[in-house]
Protein backbone atom coordinates (compact mmCIF):
# COMPACT_ATOMS: atom_id res chain seq x y z
CA UNK A 1 0.00 0.00 0.00
CA UNK A 2 2.85 2.52 0.85
CA UNK A 3 4.08 2.07 -2.90
CA UNK A 4 0.33 3.02 -3.79
CA UNK A 5 -0.03 6.28 -1.82
CA UNK A 6 3.92 6.87 -3.03
CA UNK A 7 3.22 6.79 -6.92
CA UNK A 8 -0.07 9.11 -6.30
CA UNK A 9 1.89 11.41 -4.72
CA UNK A 10 4.40 11.51 -7.55
CA UNK A 11 1.31 11.79 -10.28
CA UNK A 12 -0.10 14.49 -8.25
CA UNK A 13 2.81 16.49 -7.82
CA UNK A 14 3.65 16.03 -11.89
CA UNK A 15 0.26 16.95 -12.63
CA UNK A 16 0.52 20.38 -10.31
CA UNK A 17 3.65 21.21 -12.83
CA UNK A 18 1.45 20.18 -15.76
CA UNK A 19 2.98 17.33 -16.96
CA UNK A 20 0.07 15.44 -17.79
CA UNK A 21 0.32 12.13 -16.14
CA UNK A 22 -2.51 10.13 -15.22
CA UNK A 23 -3.39 7.12 -13.18
CA UNK A 24 -4.40 8.27 -9.66
CA UNK A 25 -6.94 10.52 -10.56
CA UNK A 26 -8.95 12.00 -8.36
CA UNK A 27 -12.11 12.61 -10.72
CA UNK A 28 -15.54 10.60 -9.52
CA UNK A 29 -18.44 9.98 -10.79
CA UNK A 30 -21.29 9.49 -7.98
CA UNK A 31 -24.49 7.19 -8.52
CA UNK A 32 -27.19 5.24 -6.39
CA UNK A 33 -27.17 2.18 -5.52
CA UNK A 34 -30.20 1.84 -7.23
CA UNK A 35 -28.37 2.72 -10.54
CA UNK A 36 -29.08 0.06 -13.39
CA UNK A 37 -26.23 1.06 -15.47
CA UNK A 38 -23.15 3.65 -15.30
CA UNK A 39 -20.66 4.99 -18.56
CA UNK A 40 -17.51 6.00 -16.96
CA UNK A 41 -14.80 8.47 -18.80
CA UNK A 42 -11.48 7.53 -18.54
CA UNK A 43 -9.69 7.52 -15.42
CA UNK A 44 -12.90 8.20 -14.00
CA UNK A 45 -13.50 5.76 -10.72
CA UNK A 46 -17.23 4.98 -9.56
CA UNK A 47 -18.97 5.98 -6.16
CA UNK A 48 -22.15 3.52 -5.48
CA UNK A 49 -24.21 5.55 -2.79
CA UNK A 50 -26.35 3.58 -0.21
CA UNK A 51 -27.16 6.81 1.51
CA UNK A 52 -27.48 6.73 5.62
CA UNK A 53 -27.65 3.10 7.17
CA UNK A 54 -27.08 2.45 10.47
CA UNK A 55 -24.26 -0.03 11.35
CA UNK A 56 -24.80 0.15 14.43
CA UNK A 57 -27.80 -1.45 15.08
CA UNK A 58 -26.59 -4.11 12.49
CA UNK A 59 -27.46 -2.51 8.65
CA UNK A 60 -25.03 -3.34 6.32
CA UNK A 61 -24.24 -3.41 2.14
CA UNK A 62 -21.92 -6.09 1.07
CA UNK A 63 -20.68 -6.62 -2.17
CA UNK A 64 -21.74 -10.07 -3.64
CA UNK A 65 -20.66 -10.15 -7.28
CA UNK A 66 -16.87 -8.32 -7.54
CA UNK A 67 -16.09 -6.34 -10.46
CA UNK A 68 -13.87 -7.81 -13.08
CA UNK A 69 -10.40 -6.71 -11.87
CA UNK A 70 -9.23 -6.32 -15.37
CA UNK A 71 -12.29 -2.80 -15.28
CA UNK A 72 -12.51 -2.15 -11.83
CA UNK A 73 -10.41 -2.62 -8.75
CA UNK A 74 -11.89 -3.70 -5.85
CA UNK A 75 -14.61 -1.75 -4.27
CA UNK A 76 -13.36 0.28 -0.85
CA UNK A 77 -16.03 1.21 1.72
CA UNK A 78 -16.55 4.78 2.64
CA UNK A 79 -18.11 5.50 5.77
CA UNK A 80 -19.05 8.78 7.53
CA UNK A 81 -20.69 8.68 11.11
CA UNK A 82 -23.19 11.26 11.35
CA UNK A 83 -23.42 11.56 15.49
CA UNK A 84 -21.97 13.52 17.35
CA UNK A 85 -18.56 13.15 19.27
CA UNK A 86 -19.07 10.63 21.74
CA UNK A 87 -22.40 9.47 20.39
CA UNK A 88 -23.67 6.37 20.02
CA UNK A 89 -26.25 4.87 17.52
CA UNK A 90 -26.41 7.48 15.06
CA UNK A 91 -26.56 6.01 11.48
CA UNK A 92 -23.41 6.59 8.34
CA UNK A 93 -23.47 7.83 5.10
CA UNK A 94 -22.27 4.52 3.08
CA UNK A 95 -20.43 4.42 -0.19
CA UNK A 96 -18.23 2.32 -2.34
CA UNK A 97 -15.43 3.13 -4.39
CA UNK A 98 -14.00 1.49 -7.33
CA UNK A 99 -11.35 2.73 -9.24
CA UNK A 100 -10.70 1.95 -12.99
CA UNK A 101 -8.40 -0.58 -14.07
CA UNK A 102 -8.78 -0.45 -17.95
CA UNK A 103 -11.52 -0.08 -20.66
CA UNK A 104 -14.44 -2.83 -20.61
CA UNK A 105 -18.06 -3.52 -19.59
CA UNK A 106 -18.86 -5.40 -15.87
CA UNK A 107 -21.08 -5.85 -13.31
CA UNK A 108 -21.26 -5.37 -9.83
CA UNK A 109 -23.69 -6.86 -6.73
CA UNK A 110 -24.81 -5.77 -3.47
CA UNK A 111 -27.11 -7.20 -0.85
CA UNK A 112 -28.44 -5.99 2.15
CA UNK A 113 -27.75 -7.69 5.30
CA UNK A 114 -28.86 -6.81 9.23
CA UNK A 115 -26.61 -8.34 11.54
CA UNK A 116 -24.18 -10.03 9.35
CA UNK A 117 -27.18 -11.90 7.31
CA UNK A 118 -30.05 -11.40 4.67
CA UNK A 119 -33.23 -10.59 6.81
CA UNK A 120 -35.97 -13.16 6.63
CA UNK A 121 -38.72 -11.21 5.44
CA UNK A 122 -38.99 -10.67 1.81
CA UNK A 123 -40.00 -6.90 2.42
CA UNK A 124 -36.60 -6.56 4.00
CA UNK A 125 -34.62 -7.86 1.06
CA UNK A 126 -32.58 -5.61 -1.26
CA UNK A 127 -29.97 -6.24 -3.71
CA UNK A 128 -28.37 -3.82 -6.30
CA UNK A 129 -27.17 -4.71 -9.81
CA UNK A 130 -24.86 -2.07 -11.57
CA UNK A 131 -23.54 -2.67 -15.21
CA UNK A 132 -20.30 -0.82 -15.32
CA UNK A 133 -18.71 0.20 -18.60
CA UNK A 134 -15.09 1.70 -18.69
CA UNK A 135 -14.68 3.83 -22.13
Amino acid sequence: MGRLVKACAVVAVAASLGLGLTGCSAAEKTVAYTTSSVTLEPGEALVVDFGEINPTVGDAWVITREPDPAVLGPGDERSRYLGQDGETGAPSEVSYRFAPVGDGTTVIQFEYEFRGAVPEDADDQQTAEITVTVK
